[in-house]
Formats: C-alpha cells, sequence, structure tokens
C-alpha cells in the first residue's frame, strides 16, 4: 500500500508527547497519492569491478565541475537548483547583460528555477517574500541542488527556506534509529526506513554513505530494482548545502536537527536528487520500497489484519531475532461516533460544527454521511478528495451544502433544503464521518503515519515516530491491530564495514 505521510509538527523536536499548548502540526497538503517515481533523476556510475557492493573510485563517480557547493556541468531551461555566491545576497538584473537596476536582491542560497540561458548568463525564477520575481545572474552562482518542497498556502511558491552549508563531516559513525528526526517534508516513508534499518542493522547504514573530505561531498549509495529480485547499486553524490530557516541559516527545514546527528539529512538529500526533489519524495511512498532501496534486499509485507492478536508478539519477536529492519504505516483514519451538531429551523439554512477527540483532528474528504433519524430527510454526504480544505455536500432535496474539514472550523457544515424536504428538527440530522490527526490521544498514534519498530516491551510493542518526538507509549497486540494497516520486513546484508 501507500503510505501517505504527516509532515514533522515542530521544526524543534525535542521532548516527548502531546500537550494542549503546544505546536500545531503542519497541515497535510502534501500527503501524496502516487509512489515514489524510480529513477527519477538518477545519476548511474558505472557497474565497479570490485563487486557489487563496492563504491566506485572517486574519479568514476565525480561529476563535471563538481565543487562546494556542485555546480552542473550543463546549464540549460527547466533545472531546479539554488542560487550560492560569496556574499549573503544575490542580485537578479533585470536584462542579460546585467547592466541597469537590479529586479530584485534575494538571500544568498535561495531555490532557483532556470527560465532561459544565454551563453554565461541564466534568467532565473525564486521566491522573494510572498510571490516570485524573475531577474538574470551569472551561471556560476547556480548550485546543483534538488527541489524544495511547495508552500501549502500557494502551490506557485517554493517553500521559503535557503540553502545553507553544514560544515564538517556528517557520514554515519554509529547509526541508531533514534538519530533520525523528520522535518517539513511528508516523507516519513524514508525517515522511518531509515530509523528501521539503523534499528536493525546499523553497518548497512554506515556502509551506504562515503564522504569525500577534499571536495566536501557525500556518494550516497541505493539500490535499483532490476527484476527477479536482483539490485544494482546507484550513486548519489551531493554537497553539505541543505535546506535551512531563512532567519538562522543553522536548522535544517527536512531531516535532522541544528547540533545533532545529521546522516539522516544527508542520505534524504540523496534520494531527493535521486528521485527528482524534495517536493516529490515529500508526496509519500513505500517503507518496501524505501528499505530495499536503502539496503539492497527485497522487502516483504504482511497485513496486520493478517495476524491473530496471539501472533503479534511472537511475529515482532521472530523477525528482530532474525536481524530484520520492520516498519509499520498507520490507517488514514478512523471512524467518528454519530453526533449530532445542527442548529436551525425548518428548511435552513443549518449549520453545525463536530467535535474531535485532540485539536489536530481534522474530517477526512470524501467520507462525511448525514443522516436523519426519524427518516423525513433524505441522506446527504460530501465528495472531497484528499487535499482539498473544504467540500460540497450533495443529497436527495438538498439546495446546497458545504463542508469544511478543518477542525478549528466555526461553522463547519452547512446545509439548505429545498422547500419541505428538510427534517423535522436540527437535532435529527445525524453525522458521521472518518478523520485523520491523532487516533489515540493516549498513546499518542498518528494517521497517515509511518513508524519503525525497536522492540517489545513486556508484552507490549515500542515503535519510533520519525519526528523525533510525539513518541508513541507501548501499545498492545490489540492495538496494533486496531491502529496499523500495513506490516513490512527487509534484511539488510551482512556488515560489510571494517571494525
Amino acid at each position: 500500500m501507500l503510505q501517505r505521510q504527516l509532515q514533522s509538527p515542530v521544526r524543534s523536536r525535542k521532548g516527548g508527547g502531546d500537550t494542549s499548548t503546544g505546536p500545531t502540526p503542519d497541515r497535510q497538503s502534501r500527503l501524496g497519492n502516487s509512489a515514489v517515481q524510480s529513477g527519477m533523476g538518477a545519476k548511474k556510475a558505472p557497474e565497479p569491478e570490485s563487486g557489487a557492493n563496492s563504491f566506485p573510485d572517486g574519479e568514476e563517480l565525480q561529476e563535471a565541475g563538481a565543487q562546494q557547493p556542485m555546480r552542473p556541468a550543463k546549464l540549460k531551461a527547466g533545472q531546479t537548483g539554488a542560487l550560492i555566491g560569496t556574499g549573503t545576497t544575490v542580485k537578479l538584473g533585470k536584462t542579460a547583460d546585467g547592466k541597469g537596476r537590479a529586479a530584485a536582491e534575494v538571500p544568498d542560497g535561495v531555490a532557483a528555477e532556470i527560465l532561459t540561458v544565454s551563453g554565461g548568463r541564466i534568467k532565473v525564477k525564486v521566491r522573494d517574500g510572498e510571490k516570485n520575481v524573475e531577474g538574470w545572474v551569472d551561471g556560476a552562482v547556480f548550485s546543483d541542488q534538488p527541489a524544495l518542497t511547495r508552500d501549502e498556502d500557494d502551490e506557485k511558491l517554493v517553500d521559503d527556506y535557503v540553502f545553507s552549508k553544514v560544515e564538517g563531516d556528517h557520514s554515519p559513525v554509529d547509526p541508531k534509529g533514534k538519530d533520525t528526526a523528520q522535518g517539513a517534508a511528508g516523507n516519513c516513508f524514508l525517515i522511518a526506513s531509515m530509523a528501521a534499518v539503523a534499528n536493525a542493522s546499523p553497518s548497512a547504514i554506515k556502509d551506504m554513505v562515503k564522504y569525500d573530505k577534499g571536495k566536501g561531498t557525500y556518494t550516497v549509495r541505493f539500490y535499483e530494482e532490476q527484476g527477479r529480485g536482483a539490485a544494482k547499486p546507484v550513486y548519489i553524490e551531493v554537497d553539505g548545502y541543505l535546506p535551512t530557516e531563512k532567519a538562522t541559516r543553522k536548522d535544517p527545514t527536512y531531516a535532522g536537527d541544528e547540533g545533532g546527528v545529521m546522516w539522516s539529512a544527508i542520505i534524504e538529500k540523496a534520494y531527493a536528487k535521486w528521485k527528482g526533489g524534495y517536493d516529490v519524495i515529500g508526496e509519500g511512498g513505500t517503507g518496501e520500497q524505501a528499505m530495499a532501496e536503502i539496503t539492497g534486499s527485497r522487502s516483504v509485507d504482511k497485513r496486520p489484519s493478517s495476524l491473530k492478536e496471539a501472533e503479534v508478539i511472537p511475529f515482532f519477536q521472530q523477525a528482530q531475532k532474525d536481524g530484520k529492519a520492520i516498519y509499520a504505516g498507520v490507517k488514514n483514519g478512523m471512524k467518528s461516533e454519530t453526533q449530532t451538531p445542527f442548529t436551525g429551523t425548518g428548511d435552513g439554512p443549518l449549520t453545525g460544527k463536530v467535535t474531535h477527540t485532540h485539536r489536530w483532528n481534522e474530517i477526512n474528504p470524501g467520507t462525511v454521511e448525514v443522516t436523519d433519524k426519524k427518516g423525513k430527510a433524505g441522506d446527504v454526504h460530501d465528495a472531497g478528495e484528499h487535499g482539498d480544505k473544504t467540500g460540497k455536500l450533495a443529497g436527495t432535496g438538498l439546495k446546497s451544502g458545504l463542508v469544511n474539514y478543518k477542525g478549528d472550523a466555526k461553522d463547519q457544515l452547512q446545509l439548505a433544503y429545498t422547500k419541505g424536504a428538510g427534517p423535522a428538527q436540527a437535532a435529527d440530522l445525524e453525522v458521521t464521518f472518518e478523520y485523520e490527526g491523532v487516533l489515540d490521544v493516549n498513546k499518542t498514534i498518528i494517521a497517515n503515519h509511518a513508524y519503525a519498530f525497536e522492540g517489545v516491551v513486556g508484552k507490549e510493542l515500542q515503535f519510533y515516530n520519525p519526528w523525533g518526538s510525539y513518541q508513541p507509549k507501548p501499545i498492545t497486540p490489540a492495538e496494533f491491530l486496531t491502529y496499523f494497516d500495513s506490516l513490512t520486513t527487509n534484511a539488510p546484508p551482512a556488515a560489510k564495514t571494517k571494525a
């Protein structure tokens, strides 16, 4: 199954569970419906002679003109990257010759898309505040960087981050699942997969990253399935420039925490470059594919519903004993209790607001049903799709209807019937829906989310939330079967790292 993904709710992911005054999570507008695209933007090195798992020599892997930051060998329209020079800002000219007044002055490291190439000059589009601007710059300041995620409030804009250099070697030394921390991309499938593999086989994570101190770049090895279970290594080279908060230029906006262990951010960046951008991997994917691409071993899926309650603990214990990485995904939502929220009279307008068990919770589009318990008014349903903010309600005798899926909407439901078609009284209308957000407040189980298995605690299961915060409490086998709908194991290869 495709695991739709939540983004991390907070930039600072320290600490534990939910608090009533804590931060609100990012809206799930980028919970994707399409799986990660294979091979998009990959740069493949020649097959190494020393074995399928060996890194090729630096000269084989080196891209033409690779520097700190990396620069593309050729500039062309449609390329995405960043403008990284030597100062704090970059000026965009109004004309290709660079003469005259500047069209704009933007922060160094700003994400950019090339629109036109003219000799050594390029016309680019960048975000400047709450709008896009265009202008000309020297092509030498353009750096090869993965495309950023899109602004959830305006899809025409990329998120307002800048690429900043993270000094030093951040390749994994003693990797642990708890090193990982998801950021502002909806890619928990990838972060949870890294955590699961690190929990099962730290050497598998350590072996996949090679740092070149001379160039300040990292080579990350993934695997691409070739059919019939065969996997071919793919080598992706990235520099140490990461998307960061514009105000500080220190806090990574995607994987990793400022001052923390950063290997997951390096692997995430290489994966984004391979697949076509942070925006692409932020649209969701599967633990089955991601773990296989990390380890080179084929993943095995098992439906939680195929397990009996008494079989759950033994399954996890045996998989852990066998050295397998274990990834599990939570259901997209749960069905609400029946509610009667409407007020108003006659045929309307009738309005109402449903209640939730947690402030993060919102209605899942396409799941709203309104029925009249006295049978006078016809049934009503919505036709929204995932990612919609509002949706129309339709039904027999309904003149108009609207639902706002956000939990903080004042009049979340609005109905108006044709003359004589409404309920006898507003309280007769009953509402049910599926909701996303926090499925279990006490155990902190998040919907549409992926987790890495850590271990058995007594007669319960402990999972790791790849956000790095809001960690779930141990859950019973019954709770696992209630909330989870995907389960994937992967056997990493034997260690290759020298002691």
